[in-house]
Formats: structure tokens, C-alpha cells, sequence
């Protein structure tokens, strides 16, 4: 009889995954609409918001790539694809990457953090879900091999 691979994908840290990305996604594309002018949603509607118009400036195509990355990722981890877990740290990595440089920014300037910015408690939780399922997949590697 062949011996079949038992399958034990975290099923947690794969569906955190998948929805940070489609998160990321539809911020991306809320961004990306705003900055072409064709629909500004009322959270960026703000003159001080002018910033994350600006295709290069704001945070619009990091989103897209990062969200898209994340949502492969997230679907090949519940495979237990081998790829899936080397895709899974590098995502994960700029998801806390990113998180931990906005949230010093915060930090350091108190005001700069707007409790009614919707995306800023998305960037809160993939900082946390970055920094935490990195560490994760490091120390269960050996289930994707």
C-alpha cells in the first residue's frame, strides 16, 4: 500500500490570508479608482488624503500585488503546495514590513493615525497576522516539504 502524505495545513493562518488579501485587493482598487478620478470613495475624499491619490506616492499598486500574492499564497497553503510556504514567508514578511513602518510612523506622530480610516485596521491586523504566521511557518516548515 502506498503511504499517503497526511495533510495538516493551519487552516487559521490560510483563511487570515485570503481575506487580508482580498482586503488589500479592494483597497487597491478603491485607491487605484480614486487616484484615476473615476469614483473617490468618501474615506479619501479628505484634502489631507491628497498623498494616497497619488499612484506612486500612496500605497494603490502595493496593495493590488500584495493582495493578489497573499490570496495565491493563502489557496496554495491549504493545499500544502511546496511553493505555498516559501510565498507564505515573503508576503508575510512585507506584510509586517510594511505594518511596522506605518505603525512607527503613527508612533511618532501621534496625530497622523485617524481612528475613522478604515484601511489603517487593515494594515493593524496584517502587521499582526504577518509577524505572528511568519514565525508560524517557520517553525512547521517541514510539513511542506
Amino acid at each position: 500500500m502506498s503511504e499517503t502524505k497526511k495533510r495538516d495545513s493551519n487552516e487559521l493562518l490560510n483563511i487570515l490570508m485570503i481575506l487580508i488579501g482580498i482586503a488589500f485587493v479592494l483597497k487597491g482598487i478603491m485607491e487605484f479608482l480614486a487616484w484615476s478620478e473615476i469614483y473617490v470613495p468618501s474615506w479619501l475624499e479628505d484634502p489631507d488624503l491628497s498623498d494616497a491619490l497619488s499612484i506612486f506616492g500612496g500605497q494603490g499598486i502595493i496593495s493590488l500585488i500584495l493582495g493578489f500574492w497573499c490570496l495565491v499564497s493563502g489557496i496554495g497553503m491549504f493545499r500544502e503546495e511546496e511553493y505555498a510556504m516559501g510565498m507564505g514567508l515573503v508576503v508575510l514578511s512585507i506584510m509586517a514590513a510594511v505594518g511596522v513602518t506605518a505603525m512607527i510612523g503613527w508612533f511618532s506622530a501621534p496625530g497622523t493615525f485617524d481612528a475613522g480610516y478604515w484601511p489603517n485596521y487593515i494594515i493593524i491586523l496584517a502587521t499582526v497576522v504577518g509577524i505572528v504566521g511568519f514565525f508560524w511557518l517557520l517553525f512547521t516548515y517541514k510539513r511542506y516539504d
